[in-house]
């Protein structure tokens, strides 16, 4: 989720993780996540749990997407700075990377290959050249808006979406030629369709789930999934509680029904895992919840507490999803793909 400044400063503060011992033993098929968590105080022992649950590869955001956007930019180069220190140090864990085949040296030397992505594009602001110095930088993915309006149009926060803009247009239009991949989470409907249709080539809704099931603002319509589909793109379901139901217990069901949901629409080949978690285990206390309402501001109610679905609270929850898979009765090859060959492809395509 969105606010990791305190958190970066205060990890990098203290010392590198050492490399710790290979604890684990099976190795499960691999994971790429295509939006989720790899906060900067994971301890090393964290990191080998996520390891050990087949996790090879990640897209993090960076920088806080909620930031101002005359700011953002100087913001994210600051975060990027932070977060290259952090994998560099720690080179034995990760591998940070631009390049899709990257992926596979992480699987053989069993480590997690780290790309970066942006929640918003407020970092662009008005200057599409600044593409490609965040492309250098690292950045693999961006979303074109966050919650609200910005230059390229809406957020799914904005009651009545106007649609995308004639500069979000251009914006698409240079991300990809700059070989970045055009993320729509958190957008709205008609900013999602406009996009779409001014892509050409595949794009990804990485974080999200479906609103014929949950008709939550940041779910997404059949209709835009299904067009990122037609596209050759992909809709990864995230593992926040909220997007999925109202359910507080016994709610763990839902979340694979929102992946057969998205597969029978788009197709087993466009759908994908973006959790959007944490990988720690998160207390069910009062002071957890004051520290993601300061994190979140309005965005967030008491009420939506706690985010995450019941057994899927931890470094294990990869395993979690892969069992439930097959219980299920998707094939060994299906679940490869929307475990991670799908982001993999996907990658490999728009970003080589």
């Amino acid at each position: 989720m969105a606010t990791r400044r305190a958190l970066l400063q205060a990890a990098m503060a203290g010392a590198a993780l050492a490399a710790a011992p290979r604890a684990f033993a099976a190795e499960a098929p691999v994971v790429f996540d295509a939006l989720g968590e790899m906060r900067t105080i994971y301890t090393p022992q964290l990191i080998e749990e996520i390891l050990a649950s087949g996790t090879r590869a990640i897209a993090v955001t960076v920088t806080d997407p909620k930031v101002e956007a005359e700011k953002a930019l100087a913001q994210t180069l600051a975060d990027i700075e932070i977060y290259d220190r952090y994998y560099d140090a720690n080179a034995a864990q990760f591998i940070r990377t631009i390049k899709a085949a990257d992926v596979d040296r992480a699987l053989a030397a069993r480590k997690i290959a780290v790309f970066y992505n942006l929640q918003n594009s407020t970092p662009v602001e008005a200057d599409l050249g600044q593409i490609a110095r965040l492309r250098e930088r690292g950045v693999t993915s961006i979303q074109l808006t966050y919650n609200d309006l910005n230059r390229s149009g809406a957020g799914c926060f904005v009651d009545d979406d106007p649609g995308i803009t004639e500069f979000g247009r251009e914006m698409v239009a240079r991300l990809e030629a700059e070989r970045v991949l055009v993320d729509l989470s958190h957008g709205g409907m008609k900013t999602i369709a406009g996009a779409v249709a001014a892509s050409r080539r595949p794009l990804i809704i990485s974080h999200t789930a479906c609103k014929a099931l949950w008709d939550h603002r940041r779910n997404t319509t059949d209709e835009n999934i299904r067009a990122v589909a037609q596209k050759g793109g992909l809709v990864g379901i995230t593992q926040i509680r909220t997007f999925l139901t109202s359910a507080k217990t016994k709610n763990r069901h839902f979340y694979f029904d929102h992946i057969d949901h998205a597969v029978k629409v788009a197709g087993i080949d466009h759908v994908c895992i973006g959790s959007d978690r944490d990988h720690r285990v998160i207390p069910d206390t009062e002071e957890e919840l004051k520290i993601l309402l300061k994190e979140e501001g309005s965005q967030i109610k008491p009420d939506d507490w706690p985010l995450y679905l019941d057994g899927m609270n931890g470094p294990h929850r990869m395993d979690v999803v892969r069992d439930e898979l097959r219980k299920r009765r998707y094939s060994q090859a299906q679940i490869d793909k929307l475990m991670g060959n799908n982001v993999r492809r996907l990658y490999r395509d728009v970003i080589g």
